[in-house]
């Protein structure tokens, strides 16, 4: 075993996180989608409203510029997956390697009240087919009436809601705040969608 491997096994997150940061400088890649108002919309309004009033959400999606959120919620209450072993030091304390197609054999059905979907369809998971799959598994991984949170782009896929990926298994969020597809002023072509489990 060598010792990068050692020490990826062996060191504490934390300690992991403060090394990458400083010897590879990620935040740096990152920057201007930071500054993005998608971006902020999602850190300054959504993961904070899903702090104060949910008690169990999974973010798809793991990576350094989601690392913060955890910070937002009660211990246990947020839990992160992500396909890629590489991202695991950015997930939660409570992380799942492995795709959102397996989220059912991880947990329980009926595990999460929110499920963060950001960035996945049109990054991997392009097919209709393949989306209906994802909404499949994770109208199952929803407790009855809970929130989908669906973040997309214009400019790499069709609208979702044309491709009627959803019935019969979501309907339109009609809870406020998040109760509204919201977009953002060009150049921006990120969408952010809600729903809730249909039962």
């Amino acid at each position: 075993m060598s010792l990068s491997s050692l020490a990826k096994r062996l060191l504490p997150r934390p300690i992991k996180r403060f090394l990458i940061l400083r010897l590879t400088r990620p935040d740096e890649h990152y920057a201007r989608l930071m500054r993005m108002p998608s971006r902020l919309y999602l850190q300054n309004e959504i993961m904070p409203w899903l702090g104060r009033n949910c008690r169990s959400v999974l973010f798809v999606g793991a990576g350094v510029y989601v690392r913060h959120f955890e910070k937002l919620f009660r211990r246990g209450e947020y839990m992160t997956i992500d396909r890629e072993p590489a991202v695991a030091v950015w997930g939660a304390r409570r992380h799942i390697v492995g795709s959102i197609l397996d989220i059912n054999r991880h947990m329980p059905k009926g595990s999460f009240d929110c499920v963060v979907l950001n960035g996945i369809f049109g990054f991997g998971v392009n097919e209709p087919a393949d989306m209906r799959a994802v909404v499949r598994e994770l109208h199952d991984a929803l407790q009855p009436g809970g929130l989908l949170i669906v973040g997309w782009n214009t400019n790499l896929m069709d609208d979702p809601d044309a491709l009627d990926i959803y019935a019969p298994y979501f309907v339109p969020n009609d809870r406020p705040p998040l109760n509204a597809r919201r977009r953002f002023d060009l150049p921006e072509t990120h969408v952010y969608d809600f729903y809730k489990r249909a039962d």
